[in-house]
């Protein structure tokens, strides 16, 4: 029986690779297996080289697996370049004869010609579903029900019902004419009810439940995905996203929209960040409650588009010209990203400033199972907006906690004033006194120590594993997931991730920290965090395993990593 069954789909962008490996991921989430998988893309839009992995198992899973079992290689070159990743004991499911005894050999032309007379097609016109003759071929092999995949198929194919009926009668001919040589048999397992999702639906999601009613974006990978999913259902929920001309006027006209009164974001990546910086300070200066989704990915200036990196952490923290209040969350995973993001919302509000959320590519292309979201943990927190009649008020006000009152347009008694000048309680910006500089300064400053007092706990830092363990891991973001699918099997280390990275929470860092060898994992050149736990604690690190080679970390790589009987300061992670 087999516990854990990887699958790769591979081939030239436009080949069919997305729709295989999706499919086949549905197919078995809804057997009950818990489903990861893992999208590698090419930044031009067609023709080169990309891949799709997709990880099975009953249990838990979390991460990739460089292992192959089932290569499903959709031109030549695949085969080459994938070769070296599949298992000794794995099939290559693939129309030419191969030199190795691990192919599988499907008549593809002769099904597909076969299919096309059928439907008086030439065969020409169905070259194109060559990849469900592949995909058919894999399900075969586990023992799979046809008419499970057939109907997944259909659901793919809802717009387009002859389309469906002709894949499915390539099903047919597969499971009818394919005498594998190998049989793949899973560990059974139960069904359950999951979502399949990655983490820009996980993010939708949550700015729907925490009452979102404006989003603003210019298109920009890997950020496009959540604004494309909450335009398909806008309507439906009665919030409106904008597509804007460059990412500048995106927050400008998210922090018009919050202050009317609506929770408001955008959502970027690196190089619309850079745009947006100035009006991030402006809406430091002004107490706006915007929230920013900022998913990273490899730079620097265009970098890699569509590959992964978490290179961004110093700049998200310091972006901005003078200094201003600014709260920055990093989820690691896309149940942390959904209820984050509600809670994004109510920091922002609750303590009228900017809040950057920090995503990366490797959260938003890899989707996986996970339970459906518990809505009763949601509570939502609009702070002091005053949305009645209101006297003697001051939008700027002095107050112990640093908060002002906020009203919105149309309020009888509430003035708005919405300047980037330094300004007085009333917002008048004709003042350059010292000593309101100084009051407005610790105003708006004191606002770090009251976040965190008063943020939940587990939003800070979270801890994994036994905390007598000499060694702690410290990590952030997607590196979550192949650390804790790692330490399944270094059992000696533990884990702490820093979840919240502005303001720091340097209580509970030392606490889980202090007297421990730290060794720090990051997805980027320098090792980030290890330098900003270094700045706000003086806890050194003393190995710092990085990857930043455009690619996500497969939990194998981190066991190797780990097992090492002593690790150099620098470790580089280099599997693809």
């Amino acid at each position: 029986m087999i516990h854990d069954l990887n699958l790769m789909v591979a081939g030239p962008q436009g080949s069919g690779i997305n729709f295989t490996s999706d499919t086949f991921a549905k197919v078995m989430a809804r057997e009950g297996y818990h489903v990861f998988t893992n999208a590698e893309l090419f930044s031009t839009i067609k023709g080169e080289h990309s891949y799709f992995r997709v990880r099975v198992c009953k249990d838990m899973i979390r991460s990739y697996s460089e292992r192959i079992d089932i290569l499903i290689p959709l031109d030549a070159k695949s085969v080459l370049l994938h070769l070296k990743e599949l298992s000794h004991d794995g099939t290559i499911i693939y129309e030419e004869n191969l030199d190795d005894p691990r192919h599988a050999a499907i008549p593809y032309k002769d099904i597909l010609q076969t299919v096309a007379t059928r439907f008086g097609k030439a065969l020409s016109e169905l070259n194109v579903m060559k990849n469900t003759v592949a995909l058919a071929g894999a399900t075969k092999m586990i023992g799979l029900d046809k008419e499970k995949l057939k109907k997944v198929i259909s659901e793919n194919f809802a717009s387009k019902p002859k389309i469906a009926e002709m894949n499915n009668a390539i099903v047919d001919e597969v499971y009818a004419e394919f005498g594998q040589t190998r049989t793949f048999d899973l560990e059974p397992t139960t069904y359950k009810k999951r979502m399949f999702i990655n983490s820009t639906h996980a993010v939708g999601m949550g700015k729907i439940e925490a009452g979102m009613k404006f989003q603003s974006y210019y298109p920009i990978t890997p950020a496009s995905d959540e604004s494309n999913y909450l335009e398909s259902i806008m309507d439906k929920y009665d919030f409106v996203v904008e597509q804007t001309e460059d990412e500048i006027a995106a927050i400008n006209m998210a922090i018009a929209a919050a202050n009317t009164g609506l929770r408001s974001a955008t959502s970027t990546s690196g190089p619309g960040f850079s745009l947006m910086v100035e009006a991030l300070s402006y809406a430091g200066m002004t107490e706006t409650p915007v929230v920013i989704f900022y998913y990273q990915r490899a730079g620097p200036a265009t970098g890699m588009p569509t590959r992964h990196e978490q290179g961004d952490l110093k700049y998200a923290l310091s972006a901005g010209h003078g200094e201003f209040p600014r709260v920055v969350i990093a989820p690691g995973d896309h149940k942390e990203a959904f209820y984050d993001t509600i809670e994004a919302f109510n920091i922002a509000e609750k303590f009228q400033l900017p809040v950057i959320v920090l995503l990366d590519k490797a959260m938003a292309m890899s989707n996986y199972t996970v339970d459906p979201f518990d809505l009763s943990k949601i509570t939502i927190n609009r702070g002091k907006l005053i949305l009645s009649e209101t006297k003697d008020y001051l939008r700027y006000r002095f107050t112990e906690d640093g908060v002002s009152p906020r009203s919105v347009p149309g309020i009888k008694g509430g003035l708005i004033t919405v300047a980037g000048d330094e300004h007085d309680e009333d917002g008048h910006i004709f003042t350059e006194d010292a000593d309101n500089r100084i009051k407005m300064m610790d105003k708006r400053m004191h606002k770090m120590t009251s976040v965190l007092k008063e943020v939940p706990a587990d939003l800070k830092v979270k801890f994994y594993g036994s905390p007598t363990n000499k060694k702690v891991i410290v990590s952030w973001g997607s590196a979550k997931g192949p650390i804790l699918d790692a330490m399944e099997k270094a059992k000696d280390v533990s884990f702490l991730q820093i979840r919240m990275m502005e303001p720091f929470p340097v209580e509970e860092a030392m606490r889980y920290l202090k007297g421990k060898t730290i060794i720090d994992v990051e997805q980027n050149y320098s090792g980030q965090l290890a330098d900003l736990l270094r700045e706000k604690t003086g806890l050194e690190a003393s190995t710092r395993i990085l990857k930043f080679n455009g690619r996500p970390m497969a939990f194998e790589e981190m066991v190797e990593v780990l097992s090492k009987p002593k690790m150099e300061g620098r470790e580089v992670l280099t599997y693809d």
